[in-house]
C-alpha cells in the first residue's frame, strides 16, 4: 500500500475525452463492448485484472469486479486523477463529475454466484488464497485449473488435509476478500482459509522485504475483530525471528494513507491493509479459522528505498527469502500442524 498516485494507474479512456460524467460501478465484464485496459500486467497468473471501461452517450463507465470498497476506490483515484491533471492546465472530465454506485454484499456474492469459484473441487478443507503463484514448494509446478474464469486453483494433498490454492485474477479488495471467504464456507464447507499477501508497516524501524506480519487482531470500522492464529505454533518452531506479530487495521483504500491519518491511527497499530481484517471477520461469523502471514513490503511511517512505488524494479532474488519463509511455516503447518490439529478438521 502507498499514497503515490503512479501507483495506481487510471484506465487509457479517462483522459481520451472531455465525458459528461464518469461512474464507477460493479462489474466484471472482460468482452466488447467493454474497454480492457492496456496496462495490465500479465505477466504473472493472479492480481492483473483491471477495471473495464464502457462509453455510452459520451458518460464512461468504469466497470470493477463488485465491491463497496472496491468502486468507492476506483472513484477516488479517478477523482484525485482528474484534479490533479486540471491542476496542471490540462482540460479533462471535472473531478467533480465523478461517482460511484454502491455495491452490496448481495452484490459481491452474485458475482461470485456467476464465477468459476462454484466449480472448486469437493471435499477442500484448508484454502490458501492469496499470492499462491509464489508458493512454488507448496503448489509444485502447476497449470492453475479454472479455465479463463476469475479463479484459478490447484488442490494437494497433505497428510489428512486437502488444501486447495487458490488466485483471484481481479483484486482481493476490501470487502470482496471477506465475501469470497464467506463463499467458500457457505457453498463449500471449507474449514480454513489462510492469507498469504503483502501488507504496510506504520511503525518506524521496520525495513520493507525484511520480516514478515501476522496477528490475532484487525481494527474493522473501529470494531475489534479478535482470532486464533492457528500458525502459531508453526511460525515460533520455523520463523520466529522472522516474523513480527502485531494489531492489524482494516482500511478501504491506499488514498486513505495520509500522514493526518497516520497520525490518529491507535497508538496500538502495527499493520495496515484493505482485506485483513475483512477476511477474518468473515471466517470468524462462519465459524471457521483464519489466519495471515504477509510480506511487510512497504512503510508507511518512514521512507524507504524498498517500497511498494518501486516494488517490480526489485529483482526476484530480493522477493526470494520472504516467500521461502512462508512457505516453510505452512509446510510445517500442512505437516506437523496437521497432527495436533487432526482430531479437530472435522468439527
Amino acid at each position: 500500500m502507498g499514497t503515490s498516485l503512479h501507483q495506481c494507474p487510471v484506465h487509457q479512456s479517462v483522459p481520451f475525452l472531455v465525458y459528461t460524467g464518469v461512474t464507477v460501478v460493479g462489474a466484471y465484464n472482460r468482452s466488447p463492448p467493454s474497454i480492457i485496459f492496456k496496462g495490465e500486467k500479465r505477466d504473472k497468473p493472479f492480481n492483473w485484472q483491471r477495471p473495464t471501461a464502457r462509453i455510452v452517450k459520451n458518460h464512461l463507465f468504469i466497470e470493477c469486479f463488485p465491491g463497496k470498497d472496491h468502486v468507492e476506490h476506483h472513484a477516488e483515484i479517478i477523482a484525485t486523477y482528474l484534479r490533479e491533471k486540471m491542476q496542471q492546465g490540462q482540460v479533462l472530465t471535472p473531478h467533480t463529475d465523478v461517482s460511484f454506485v454502491p455495491c452490496s454484499s448481495r452484490d459481491t456474492q452474485r458475482a461470485l454466484e456467476r464465477s468459476n469459484l462454484t466449480e472448486l473441487p469437493s471435499g477442500i478443507h484448508t484454502v490458501v488464497l492469496g499470492l499462491v503463484h509464489r508458493l512454488e514448494q507448496l503448489t509444485g509446478s502447476v497449470s492453475w485449473a479454472g479455465g479463463d474464469g476469475c479463479f484459478g486453483w490447484t488442490v494437494r494433498q497433505f497428510i489428512n488435509r486437502k488444501v486447495a490454492f487458490i488466485g483471484f485474477r481481479p483484486s482481493f479488495w476490501g470487502d470482496i476478500a471477506g465475501e469470497i471467504v464467506r463463499f467458500l464456507a457457505s457453498r463449500h464447507g471449507v474449514r480454513e482459509v489462510l492469507y498469504v499477501g503483502k501488507l504496510v508497516s506504520v511503525r518506524k524501524g521496520v525495513t520493507p522485504n525484511t520480516h514478515l506480519a501476522t496477528g490475532t487482531t484487525s481494527l474493522v470500522h473501529d470494531q475489534v475483530v479478535a482470532w486464533e492464529n492457528v500458525l502459531k505454533d508453526s511460525i515460533t518452531r520455523v520463523a520466529k525471528t522472522y516474523v513480527i506479530e502485531g494489531t492489524h487495521i482494516t482500511v478501504g483504500g491506499l488514498l486513505h494513507d495520509t500522514e493526518d491519518w497516520l497520525a490518529k491511527l491507535p497508538s496500538s497499530v502495527d499493520f495496515a491493509d484493505p482485506e485483513v481484517g475483512m477476511m477474518a471477520q468473515a471466517a470468524v461469523e462462519s465459524k471457521i479459522r483464519f489466519s495471515y502471514l504477509h510480506v511487510i513490503s512497504d512503510n508507511l511511517a518512514e521512507k524507504n528505498e524498498e517500497d511498494l512505488s518501486n516494488e517490480r524494479a526489485q529483482s526476484p532474488d530480493q522477493r526470494v527469502r520472504p516467500n521461502e519463509v512462508i512457505q516453510a511455516v505452512l509446510m510445517d503447518y500442512f505437516y506437523y500442524g496437521s497432527m495436533t490439529t487432526h482430531k479437530n478438521i472435522s468439527t
